[in-house]
Parts: structure tokens; sequence; C-alpha cells
């Protein structure tokens, strides 16, 4: 399930408590959540922008962000995960 309104979701994400934050990202990482169930496919893409939205809403450095993959002294690769960040937290409705 997409969220209907892309600024609510965003707005709702940006203001999720650290501790919320917290157990989104363990769910994520195992797959499952802390009852056991399966996380599905569609609750992954949820989360992981939910992380995203909150992480950087947060004001978290980079370097801490989920996800985040240090390509200092990869010349000429450009930082993917950054652009990816940006491009999320900037993206239109």
């Amino acid at each position: 399930m997409s969220p209907d309104n892309p600024a609510d979701f965003k707005g709702a994400a940006s203001q999720l408590a650290p501790e919320v934050v917290s157990r989104f990202r363990q769910a994520l990482e195992l797959g499952r959540w802390p009852d056991g169930r399966k996380v599905t496919p569609e609750q992954k893409q949820i989360l992981m922008e939910s992380v995203l939205l909150a992480e950087a809403a947060q004001g978290m450095p980079m370097e801490q962000r989920t996800g985040y993959i240090d390509t200092a002294g990869h010349k000429g690769r450009k930082n993917n995960l950054e652009t990816a960040h940006s491009d999320l937290i900037h993206k239109e409705s």
C-alpha cells in the first residue's frame, strides 16, 4: 500500500520517534516483526522510506544513515546513496 498523499507520508515519517525508527530498522534487518510475522515486500518499501526520511529529518550525518556506503577514494564514482536520499527528500508530490 502506497501512501495516498505523499506529503502527509513524508511529514509523518519525518516525525517518527527514534525508538520507532529503531524498530523499523530491526524489522528491515531481520525481515520479521517482533511477533515473528514476516515483513512483506510492500512493508519493506514503506519501512525503508520511513527510516530514510526520519534519519534525514533528524539531521543524522550521511555516514551514519541506513544503507550508507563510503565511496570516498573511488575516483569517478558518484555517491548514489546520497543522490537517492536527496531525491527521496526532495520528491514532489
